[in-house]
């Protein structure tokens, strides 16, 4: 299982029905989580990997 760094909590539904809150701090969470909460919402980080730094948003 991997081990994250949340920065924002946030709801996991960890079968479909039942909904576990993620909280702030490290925590260690199944794969889907991991990705959920790093790839998809951008909420945490995973443990022992350096911080990307973020590209800026190019205005229109």
């Amino acid at each position: 299982m991997p081990t994250i760094i949340v920065t924002k909590p946030f709801p996991f539904a960890v079968d479909g029905n039942h909904v576990i809150q993620i909280e702030v701090g490290e925590q260690e969470v199944s794969e889907r989580c991991a990705i959920v909460a790093v790839e998809h919402l951008e909420y945490a980080t995973l443990a022992g990997e350096p911080k990307a730094e973020r590209k800026p948003r190019s205005k229109p």
